[in-house]
């Protein structure tokens, strides 16, 4: 278990996630996450382990700060503390937390932002 962040005054300054041009090692092919975009920038972002079979999961920039996001907002919540509903992204976008979703077009979608959720 952590400590409370408050004892961690760093994580209050989160490095920004990963972007296209930063000297990590980015390749282009499919993003595991969200988007699921083929031929995109991506980064390598940790082993995946399934029954019976282990894969590497490549990540492009804006699913990869979605996912950064998430984390943080976990971090926050195990701690205790108050964070905002929205933060800036890498891109100098703001990161929805799609609080609520909505069916369209036979797709499911936050109503805030209006992107595509993958569940």
């Amino acid at each position: 278990m952590f400590a409370p962040a408050v004892g961690r005054p760093w994580r209050d300054v989160w490095p920004l996630a990963a972007q296209v041009g930063d000297g990590n090692r980015w390749v282009t092919g499919a993003c595991w996450l969200y988007c699921r975009r083929e031929g995109v920038p991506v980064l390598w972002a940790g082993s995946v382990t399934t029954p019976g079979a282990t894969g590497d999961m490549y990540v492009c920039g804006p699913c990869l700060a979605k996912l950064a996001h998430i984390v943080r907002v976990q971090a926050y919540d195990r701690d205790g503390i108050a964070h905002r509903a929205a933060r800036p992204a890498a891109s100098g976008t703001t990161t929805c937390e799609h609080r609520q979703i909505e069916e369209r077009n036979g797709k499911t979608c936050c109503r805030d932002c209006k992107g595509q959720l993958y569940l």
